[in-house]
């Protein structure tokens, strides 16, 4: 992800363990004025996670945070969920 002109705007959270969340990226040329959102699922950028792969869905606990109700939340997470690697993985993405 070392094109300028793509840029991370949102992350759709999973809310069930078999879903892919998706990373929102923009595209923005400032000639030829793009401006396309692309969706891309969480696995494509696994590899990029050093820590631990947790697999459930911790989305309403009592320790959710809510961080993947709002798709600009671009935010970490503690809570050790699916969402929250996502969410760590994203952090090294350029934000918009």
């Amino acid at each position: 992800m070392q094109d300028p002109s793509i840029c991370l705007v949102g992350f759709q959270a999973s809310s069930i363990e078999t879903e892919s969340g998706y990373y929102l990226f923009n595209h923005n040329l400032e000639k030829n004025q793009c401006d396309t959102t692309l969706a891309m699922e969480v696995e494509v950028f696994l590899s990029l996670h050093e820590g631990t792969l947790f697999t459930d869905i911790k989305f309403g606990s009592p320790r959710c945070e809510a961080h993947c109700t709002r798709v600009d939340d671009l935010s970490k997470c503690p809570v050790e969920c699916k969402n929250a690697v996502a969410r760590e993985i994203m952090q090294t993405f350029s934000p918009c």
